[in-house]
This record gives structure tokens, sequence and C-alpha cells, in this order.
């Protein structure tokens, strides 16, 4: 009996050691589609003929269905577990980006959104829940977790930021050739996952498991309502999701107008490559100042984030409608992609600090649930509202209005959020929190 307890502990420690070891490494090529990217908007407008204007509803229209899936993606990995839908969010992807290598016109590229958002939503909500059941329980598991997908990300992005440097000089050559390289990388990390063993399956109890899942169904559906109605009970969290969305949403549109601007200033594709690979290199070093930064201006974190990328926008409209020198705008423009990747770094690591406040809360998985969902919701809403710009006017004139409008959204959100954000857990009243029982157990 002991002996048997024995093997099944060793053979339950190879398996914690098989998942720990492959998830690094399928984290640095399955994360998000390498080698794409870079390439993005030159592949869409040069090669498949669409307009900046209709990438940016692209976008919102990915946003729109990752926000309505998410609502039903948890209740779906409760039903078939965290790996399947690890290995099915990958299948997607690579589905979706045979549809954009195929595709003869825009229908076909929304076809590609919806089944992408798909996959994203369904692997992203599993990824790390995934990492986190296979690291054995110690004092030390949350330094182990951190550890490893630390480790998974700093390997991402120099990968990402050598594809996109790539992916320019293969553009050059062939425009099909960096779709190729992501399909490859897709494929890669599809058969990585494949490897992944689902421990949980392997520890839950085989006793009364259709009860379990039925329960769990029902769980996961009050829960995503439990969530929704603590935030709404809530002030401190109601800002903070509204905040944490609409940074997001102006991170995702600046990310499609910096790459289109670019290509307006003649800028050839490998040099597109080296500023995109710098800018992503830029974003995970200043990721690590983080701590210096939050501490320096505390609960004005966010606002000035918000504000360095608006104002960034603003800068970059009115140099382009001046034409003013092109070396001198080539400098101005630099100078602004560095601030905004200096921007972009502090917000990937300040906006969990934020939630994480709620670290000792039964709803922190609602809340990153919930956040997902906001922030794709804003995006789409101020994706809809830039491609409605560029329908009407220059991607200059865009710049300058965008940047104007989200200005005027960020500091009327500081505003509001001045007392709100940024605080330690016993700085806020029990008004600004919502500790509702009901909407935590």
């Amino acid at each position: 009996m002991i002996e048997t307890k024995d093997k099944e502990e060793k053979k339950i420690a190879q398996i914690r050691k098989n998942n720990m070891k492959l998830y690094p490494i399928y984290k640095m090529i399955g994360l998000d589609w390498i080698f794409y990217y870079g390439v993005k908007i030159l592949f869409l407008t040069q090669v498949k003929n669409i307009s900046p204007a209709d990438i940016v509803l692209l976008d919102s229209i990915y946003s729109f269905v990752y926000m309505v899936f998410g609502v039903f993606c948890s209740i779906i990995v409760d039903k078939i577990g965290k790996k399947k839908s690890i290995v099915i969010g990958q299948l997607l992807n690579f589905i979706a980006m045979i549809f954009i290598l195929y595709c003869p016109n825009f229908a076909w590229l929304i076809a590609a959104q919806v089944v992408s958002a798909i996959g994203f939503s369904s692997k992203g909500i599993s990824e790390s829940s995934f990492l986190n059941v296979s690291v054995p329980q110690s004092e030390r598991k949350a330094e182990i977790f951190s550890k490893i997908d630390s480790r998974g990300y700093s390997k991402f992005c120099f990968v990402g930021a050598i594809s996109t440097l790539i992916s320019g000089f293969f553009y050059a050559i062939n425009p099909y050739i960096p779709i190729f390289l992501c399909l490859a990388s897709n494929l890669f990390a599809f058969i990585i996952s494949l490897n992944f063993i689902d421990i949980e399956k392997i520890l839950s109890s085989k006793n009364n498991n259709e009860d379990n899942s039925k329960q769990s169904f029902k769980q996961s559906i009050r829960d995503c309502f439990d969530g929704f109605s603590f935030i709404i009970h809530s002030r401190r969290l109601r800002t903070l999701m509204i905040m944490l969305a609409c940074l997001w949403g102006i991170v995702s549109v600046f990310a499609t107008c910096q790459e289109t601007l670019l290509k307006e200033l003649n800028i050839p594709s490998y040099y597109i490559g080296f500023i995109l690979a710098g800018f992503q290199m830029l974003v995970g070093v200043f990721a690590t100042k983080s701590s210096d930064f939050n501490k320096k201006f505390k609960n004005h974190s966010l606002t000035y984030i918000g504000l360095i990328m608006t104002i960034g926008s603003i800068v970059l409209g009115i140099c382009t409608i001046l034409k003013i020198p092109f070396e001198i705008q080539l400098m101005i423009v630099t100078f602004v992609f560095i601030a905004r990747a200096y921007a972009k770094g502090m917000f990937q690591v300040l906006k969990k600090r934020y939630m994480n406040n709620f670290s000792n809360s039964k709803v922190l998985p609602k809340i990153y649930s919930v956040n997902g969902i906001l922030a794709n919701a804003l995006s789409m809403i101020l994706g809809f509202i830039a491609s409605a710009i560029l329908k009407v006017t220059s991607l200059q004139n865009a710049l300058l209005l965008i940047g104007i409008f989200t200005t005027i959204l960020v500091i009327v959100l500081a505003i509001y959020s001045k007392t709100r954000l940024g605080l330690k857990p016993g700085e806020y009243s029990e008004k600004d929190i919502g500790t509702k029982e009901k909407c935590m157990s």
C-alpha cells in the first residue's frame, strides 16, 4: 500500500516537472502571433488591400468577440479542463492564421478575427491557472510560479523582438514568408501543448464526477454574475476596471496607428522591423521599473501613464501635419515611441498590481475575468471611434483628434478616480471596496 502511494507521488511529481519544464518553452512561442505582428499592417494594406480604417475595425471586431466569448469561457474551461482549452486555443489560432494567409476578401479577415478571438480567449484564461496547478504546494509556490512565468515571458519578449526584426527583412523578399513562419511557430506551440499533462484531472476524485461537473457548471454561471454584481456595488472596482479598460483601449488603438504612421512616412519595411523590435524590447526593460514609478506617483500612476500615451499622439499629429523636415519628424516619432514603450511597460505590470490588492479576497479570479471583458469592450468602442475618424480624414488629423479625445477622457477619469486608485487595501473605505459576502462566496 505504501509502495503504491510512493509510486503515485513520484508519478505526480514527474508530471509537475514535465509541465513546468515545457511551460516557458510553450509561452516563448505560443503566447502570441510571433512573426506576424511585425508586418501585419504592411501585409494587410499592401498584399490584401485592406485600408487602415478597416484594420482598426477588424481589431474592434476581435475585441467584441473576445468580450462576448469571455462571458462563457470560464464555464467551458471548467467543463473540458485547462489543458484541452489551451490545445483548442492554439488550434483555433493556427486555423485563423490560415484564413489570413488565403483570405480573398474582407469577410475572410472578419472570420479570422472571430476564430482567433475565441482561440486567444480559450487559452488565455487557462495558461496561468494551468501552471499554478502544476506547481507543487509549498511555502515558495508563488515564488516558483513567478519565476517560471517570468522566464517564459522574458523569452517571448526576446523571441518576439527578433521575429519582428527578421519578418521585416523576409517581407522585403516575399511578404508571405513571415506568415508561413507564424504558422510554423503556431504549429510548434500546438504540439508542445499536446505534451502537457492535465494534473488536475489526475488529482481530482473519481467519485461523483458527474455531479461535480454539473455543480461546477452552475457555480461558474453564478460566479460570473457575482463578479459583475461585486463590481457594480464597489466604487473602487468600478473606477479601476473602467480606468484599466480605457487605457488598454488606448494602447490597442495606438499600436495600430503607430505602425500605420511608419508606413505613411515611407519608411522601408526592414526599418519598420527594427523600430518595432526595439519598441518591444523597451517595453520589457521599462516594465522592470514599475515599482519605482508607482512609489513616485502613487495613486496618480495610471493617470500619468495615460497622459504619456495620449499626449504623444497629439505630438505625432502636430509634427506630421506641419510637414517639418523628415529628419526632425523621425526624431520626434522615435522619442514618442520610446515614451509610449515606457508607459506600456509600466501599465502591463501595474494593472495586475492594483487588481492584486484583492489577493486576499475570494473574488480575485472574477475581477480578472471581468477586467478582460471590459478591456475588450472599451478597446472595441475606441476602435470604432478611431475607425470612423480614419474614414473621413487623414492619419495625421486622426492622430491629433484621437489624441485630444483620449487626453480629455484620461483627465476626466483622473478627476473621478482621485481618491479611489493606487491606495493600499487598508486605505479604502468599505464603500469603495464593497464587502458584501454574497458577492465573495
